[in-house]
């Protein structure tokens, strides 16, 4: 009975410590966790920023990978490309240096060949050989003559002109049916750069027509207010005297010796009969006598002056004896 009395006690205590933990505070259950709900909801919310701080450095990461991948890969095909130009374009130039040296070969030999014929044309034969026109003895006009022409010719003719010129270089391009695929290719090809190079030289022609126009423009315009400002100095009207079809006047007296010279033209003209004479003004004393040894001709030499003297007077007399006489009749109908 005991026994019994004990084992109902215990069993007492056990569930009076059941029945004590069950209705202990809700602090007092978290404080034994270490943790308040808030310090959860801040350690949730934290944790969740990580997360997501994680997962943007990641996807910055994966771009960045990504992007930088396409610069290399866009850089290598550059270098490629970089690479294949440089390959061409030393192709290009020992082919012209290929070219170039076969031409000067061929010139050389035909210089030769001309020297050796100039001389046995020079020992006694015969000459039958015409020297070709080199660079070097281009005529200088040639462009300009041609262009001459071109401006010359008409619509017409221009077009006639452009398809014999297509014509003559559709003769040179084989047919594609005569050439295997590599040839064709390769023809294709040089085409392209045939083409490639006349449309960069066309662009440049282009622009040299532009500025040509440009510069003519400019002279013309610079022309005209030359002509303008000469003509306000000499108080003409500046629209007549540049439409004019006639030149200008040219100006042998300044004004102030039109104003005080009162001598007509026989006068002024007979200073310049004599080469040694001096110019004679109104009122001006002449100047005194230079003497110097003169060496006196023979007396057929002054017969001979004397009768060109004479020759020259009856010319210049039968010459202006029309005007002479127009001046005489204009007179007495003044009179």
């Amino acid at each position: 009975s005991g026994e019994e009395v004990e084992e109902e006690e215990v069993e007492e205590e056990a569930e009076e410590a059941a029945t004590k933990k069950r209705h202990k505070p809700k602090a007092q259950q978290e404080n034994e966790d270490g943790m308040t709900e808030a310090e959860k909801a801040m350690a949730a919310s934290k944790k969740r920023q990580v997360e997501e701080q994680e997962k943007l450095l990641q996807e910055y990461d994966e771009s960045r990978r990504l992007e930088r991948e396409k610069e290399e890969e866009e850089l290598k095909k550059l270098k490629e490309k970089q690479e294949k130009r440089r390959l061409e374009r030393e192709q290009e130039e020992r082919a012209e240096a290929e070219r170039r040296k076969q031409e000067e070969e061929r010139r050389r030999k035909e210089d030769q060949m001309t020297a050796l014929y100039t001389q046995a044309a020079q020992q006694g034969g015969r000459n039958f050989i015409i020297p070709k026109k080199t660079e070097n003895r281009n005529d200088k006009f040639g462009n300009i003559v041609q262009a001459k022409q071109e401006m010359g010719m008409t619509k017409e003719q221009q077009e006639e002109a452009k398809r014999a010129f297509l014509a003559a270089v559709e003769k040179s391009i084989p047919v594609s049916s005569d050439l295997a695929a590599d040839d064709l290719k390769a023809k294709i090809k040089e085409l392209h750069q045939r083409i490639c190079k006349l449309e960069a030289e066309k662009y440049d022609l282009e622009k040299r027509h532009e500025r040509q126009e440009y510069d003519l423009k400019e002279l013309n315009e610079r022309q005209r207010q030359v002509a303008r400002n000469k003509a306000l100095k000499k108080g003409l009207d500046p629209a007549e005297a540049g439409s004019s079809k006639y030149p200008p006047k040219v100006q042998v007296s300044s004004k102030y010796d039109r104003q005080i010279d009162r001598r007509n033209f026989q006068e002024r003209r007979s200073m310049y009969d004599n080469k040694n004479a001096y110019p004679c003004f109104p009122g001006v004393p002449p100047p005194p006598a230079i003497y110097e040894k003169v060496i006196l001709k023979l007396d057929g030499e002054r017969e001979e002056e004397e009768a060109e003297a004479e020759v020259r007077l009856t010319l210049f007399k039968f010459i202006h004896t029309p005007f002479l006489y127009q001046l005489y009749e204009a007179g007495e109908e003044e009179e």
